[in-house]
């Protein structure tokens, strides 16, 4: 029987139609769900660093003694500068001037006394014989000139490129790992560091995910969170493993991350100028989580289609199944005319 021509001349517009709605459905469907997902976009933008001469923030840490308040600093090229910042505004409202020079500055971490710790071990062509770590009181919101003593470092195979300085909150013992391109050293700081006289690290047996741009510690010290461009790694203190991974709101060049007090969340930031800070949540894995046993490892599932909860792969699958019925049934009313 031949399809009546009123309803052939609408089965077309029909399937375009569908088709529309089907692309309009995924698009909401995948919005809803980079909203939703914690580990796309964390909870979200906290404040963008106003400062203009704050363009190249290389190291991030939280205050132990003031609320709402963080330092960064900015990396070679630039004044020996920490910059105090108002968190929530993103505004800054002091300056520490320390009483030393730094060459390229690549990280921050603060002890247990409230003591700031710059690593100045930025050395991209690993030619560097004047690395160190500067140390100094934490200064609060104010302008203040600061008494700084000097640490220099050792490495014991040559030089290294360094940009993560990490503390751990219970002992105080200080890590240094390496940017490395496909994977990076630890090196463990001698205890206590002496001032203005070598300091010879040691290595640590273990390596980390390549090109590390920043870590910290959790406040209990059971993990490290390490960030790349794209990715934080959380990797597990005693053995260095990684045990877990997050992904990273996307910026210009991702170069900081600050753990947060609570545990539950991290802080992480970007050079260039008015760059933004992002909260990024956290959750630890459990002691079954990071010594899963080899009988229940598995595997992760691919990603759906277009990523998150693969419902907009789903409906993509299905548009593209009802498109093809579709032009199949009128590629047979039109042979029955």
């Amino acid at each position: 029987m031949a399809m009546n021509p009123r309803h052939r001349r609408l089965l077309f517009p029909g399937l375009l139609l569908a088709l529309l709605i089907v692309v309009v459905v995924s698009a909401l469907a995948n919005k809803a769900d980079a909203a939703a997902s914690p580990d796309a976009a964390g909870p979200g933008r906290v404040s963008q660093l106003t400062d203009p001469r704050i363009t190249e923030s290389s190291g991030l840490v939280v205050s132990r003694d003031h609320d709402d308040l963080v330092y960064t600093i900015n990396d070679s090229g630039n004044d020996s500068l920490v910059f105090a910042v108002q968190l929530s505004t993103g505004k800054t409202v002091g300056t520490a001037t320390p009483d030393r020079d730094f060459v390229d500055a690549e990280a921050l971490s603060i002890d247990s006394e409230s003591t700031l710790w710059v690593a100045d071990t930025g050395d991209n062509n690993r030619v560097r014989s004047d690395v160190a770590l500067y140390a100094f009181a934490e200064p609060g919101p104010r302008d203040a000139a600061v008494a700084t003593t000097r640490y220099p470092l050792v490495y014991p195979e040559g030089p290294r490129d360094v940009e993560a300085l990490v503390i751990d909150p219970r002992t105080d013992a200080k890590f240094l790992l390496t940017k490395g391109l496909l994977g990076g050293e630890v090196f463990a700081l001698p205890e206590p560091l002496k001032a203005d006289q070598p300091n010879r690290v040691t290595a640590v047996d273990a390596t980390v995910p390549g090109m590390m741009t920043d870590a910290a510690f959790t406040p209990d010290g059971r993990h490290v969170v390490a960030r790349n461009y794209v990715k934080a790694s959380v990797l597990d203190a005693e053995t260095w493993k990684s045990v877990g991974s997050v992904r990273l709101p996307a910026v210009k060049q991702g170069e900081t991350l600050a753990m947060e007090p609570a545990g539950t969340s991290f802080l992480v930031g970007s050079e260039g100028a008015d760059s933004p800070i992002d909260r990024v949540a956290l959750t630890q894995p459990s002691a079954e989580q990071t010594t899963p046993s080899p009988a229940t490892t598995r595997k992760p599932s691919p990603e759906p289609i277009g990523g998150g909860n693969g419902f907009a792969g789903s409906t993509w699958l299905w548009a593209s199944v009802a498109v093809a019925l579709l032009a199949a049934v009128a590629v047979l009313a039109n042979r029955r005319r």
